[in-house]
């Protein structure tokens, strides 16, 4: 079930808010907010709750035994048997044929035979959540939770489910507890603010980059030229954020229509200066998670300069395997490990540049990044930066001229994508502000006619 869909829009969410509203008593409301989300997940494919409710159920129960657990060696045992439980699913449904392909490809035969599997929407997601969970309850920084619904709700809230924020309980813990009798005046208001600015991004105008520009042009990446070169990177570059942070800004109104606050995922991240400050701006709950459930336990920064570039470099080239089962995202991955290395060499042996040089630097290299990120393989994405300088001439892609629409849109989106935080925006004029709003969801829903997936939902 998408979001940006009639049946979401005027069945599933007026429904679901009416009796979670209508309900006083918290234990009910979360059993309510549960079946909600596996009605909501389980609407893709009725095998993908299946799969969660297994994965939930061995985390609920492994934390438990970790808390009850005496003895250090069972704690860890089982940790051991959580973690396994993630990773494993994980391997099997989004990893295992991408390393059977590898491994064929190196060697003579079919060592390993591929698997005919689903790669389940959001998977990635919840089993983060899953993890950090249970990671956390063997470091002894929350109890285990005694009661399976309070644990399944959390890793389950439909608003956030299949794209994040990935939430931690430690940060979440309060708000579960104590939710509001009624539904806040103020929160209504926020949602509506937030369900607005993200459907305007996803709908109007990234899934219109992503038709008339991004799309096509990355289809034919060995005709591109010069100019339709670069309009592909930029044009994608829009896209992604604009798509994901879409995505970010209706969950955070979604969260809010139920009673929560989920934490924030950009800050304009393309307004970045350095690829470290970046990474403190894009895709924040992720960033955070490696930074604290991997790079940190790799030694961080506490081990010299050497071991700091390596765990740097170690941790984007994980974050790279994350976004998906392709040399492609390991690639990505390594790129931006080595670019966070060589960021922190050069600003302690060089000068600091004005703002507005690293600003720029930083957005072609993130923009460069790109490519291999959206690029089907190696190859496509070669002919994308062969390109991008000058090798296969001027324009290529003569029709991209032709799409004026299409282009004043992505000075649109990347104007946005610059300039607009949804978090700062303080409209002066709230009455005008609601008519805006009223005027925007009008025409977002009008495109409904086509819906389409978030980007990030593959991960």
């Amino acid at each position: 079930m998408l979001f940006n869909s009639f049946g979401f829009i005027f069945v599933f969410l007026p429904v679901v808010l009416i009796i979670y509203w209508a309900t006083p008593n918290l234990t009910a409301r979360k059993w309510i907010s549960l079946i909600a989300s596996y009605i909501f997940y389980g609407a893709w494919d009725w095998r993908f709750a299946v799969l969660m409710l297994g994965t939930t159920s061995v985390d609920y129960f492994t934390a438990r035994y970790i808390q009850d657990a005496t003895q250090h060696q069972k704690r860890k045992f089982w940790l051991i048997v959580s973690m396994l439980s993630n990773l494993g699913v994980l391997g099997i449904f989004k990893y295992y044929n991408f390393f059977a392909s590898s491994l064929n490809g190196m060697v003579p035969g079919e060592w390993l035979p591929y698997l005919h599997v689903i790669l389940p929407i959001g998977i990635s997601f919840y089993t983060f959540e899953s993890m950090s969970y249970t990671i956390d309850v063997y470091w002894e920084r929350i109890p285990a939770l005694k009661r399976f619904v309070d644990y399944a709700h959390f890793v389950t809230m439909f608003p956030r489910l299949v794209a994040g924020p990935i939430a931690r309980y430690s940060d979440m813990a309060e708000q579960l507890k104590k939710l509001p009798r009624w539904l806040p005046a103020e929160h209504i208001e926020e949602a509506i603010h937030f369900f607005t600015m993200g459907l305007v991004k996803k709908v109007l105008i990234a899934d219109y980059l992503a038709g008339h520009l991004v799309n096509p042009l990355f289809a034919a990446t060995d005709s591109l030229g010069f100019v339709s070169g670069w309009i592909a990177v930029l044009s994608y570059t829009a896209q992604l954020y604009l798509d994901f942070s879409g995505y970010s800004d209706m969950a955070v109104g979604l969260g809010l229509l139920i009673g929560f606050r989920l934490p924030r995922n950009f800050m304009l991240p393309y307004a970045a200066t350095s690829i470290s400050d970046f990474w403190r701006r894009w895709h924040i709950s992720l960033s955070t998670w490696l930074r604290d459930y991997l790079y940190i336990p790799l030694g961080g920064n506490r081990q010299g300069e050497r071991r700091t570039q390596i765990n740097l470099f170690l941790t984007m080239l994980l974050g790279g395997l994350w976004h998906g089962a392709n040399w492609t995202f390991v690639l990505w991955g390594a790129y931006h490990g080595l670019a966070q290395a060589i960021h922190r060499v050069t600003r302690k042996h060089f000068p600091p540049l004005p703002r507005w040089i690293n600003m720029i630097g930083t957005f072609l290299i993130v923009a460069l990044g790109w490519v291999m990120f959206r690029a089907e393989s190696m190859t496509a994405a070669l002919h994308v930066y062969k390109s991008l300088i000058g090798l296969n001439g001027l324009v290529g892609a003569d029709w991209v001229l032709q799409a004026k629409t299409a282009l004043a849109l992505l000075v649109l989106g990347l104007g946005i994508s610059f300039t607009i935080d949804t978090y700062e925006l303080k409209p002066k004029y709230r009455t005008a502000w609601a008519v805006a709003c009223g005027i925007l969801l009008t025409l977002s829903i009008a495109r409904f006619y086509a819906p389409s997936p978030f980007l990030y939902f593959q991960f």
